[in-house]
């Protein structure tokens, strides 16, 4: 699959977002290591939870898909993005949920085609990003769901992809795209293998990796968690209570 492209979001100063400034400033190695024991538990109870998954309803054919796009200051980006999922026959809306931007990126985004939903509640009251993703969902109206990062890249052939996978699988709940940083140092390389390794072997993803899923059960289960830091690897986690996980290899 070509041209899942990240920017060098972790890189990024200056912008106020819980989950876009942790760890911000220390050098990348304290920053892996900061996360490792979250992601050994975080591991651990995948496996425990992927025992006990129900299979997702055979029946259910995937048709059209929705794609939430959680912004805050996005202007700079938020056009490219939008580009690059126009277009695609499945899908059926772009709704762009933002936090309260004190740029244009809601007028932008707006002009570029997508429905623009304001969720600018305190982090305390189900705001932050997770919340932002939940209330997105809620309002989406696709078979399927797929989350994609203001400063992320995801072509028709990535959504032709997903939903395939989908159609064929009936017992796979959802999962995530394989993706690659759009610099040339080696150490986004590392980064790079060290998210398929996660994604692919612990089925724990990260929400600039893309990911998608069945809404129906997403929703009738309550499974998005609007919480304010960590909510992509939560996710991943609870989804599989409704079914399998998959993770998309490719670049």
């Amino acid at each position: 699959m070509n041209g899942l492209e990240t920017k060098q979001s972790i890189m990024k100063k200056n912008r106020i977002h819980p989950l876009k400034t942790i760890g911000q400033g220390l050098p990348l190695w304290m920053q892996i290591a900061a996360r490792l024991p979250f992601l050994f538990l975080f591991a651990a109870e995948s496996i425990t939870q992927g025992r006990n998954c129900r299979m997702a309803d055979p029946s259910s054919k995937c048709r059209s898909v929705s794609v939430i796009i959680p912004t805050l200051n996005e202007e700079q980006h938020i056009v490219r993005c939008i580009r690059s999922v126009s277009g695609n026959r499945h899908l059926c809306e772009i709704i762009v949920v933002d936090a309260g931007s004190g740029d244009q990126t809601r007028e932008i985004a707006r002009q570029a085609g997508a429905r623009i939903i304001v969720h600018d509640k305190p982090v305390e009251s189900g705001g932050g990003r997770g919340g932002q993703i939940k209330a997105g969902i809620h309002a989406a109206s696709g078979d399927v769901v797929a989350v994609v990062h203001a400063d992320t890249l995801l072509p028709g052939s990535g959504i032709d992809r997903l939903m395939d996978v989908l159609n064929r699988c009936p017992d796979i709940a959802g999962g995530a795209v394989g993706g690659r940083f759009d610099s040339p140092r080696r150490r986004y390389r590392f980064l790079e293998l060290a998210n398929h390794f996660r994604a692919g072997f612990f089925k724990i993803s990260f929400g600039d990796q893309v990911q998608f899923f069945r809404r129906e059960p997403v929703v009738a289960h309550d499974l998005f968690p609007d919480i304010p830091i960590m909510e992509d690897v939560e996710f991943s986690i609870r989804l599989r209570r409704v079914g399998r996980v998959t993770y998309l290899f490719g670049n």
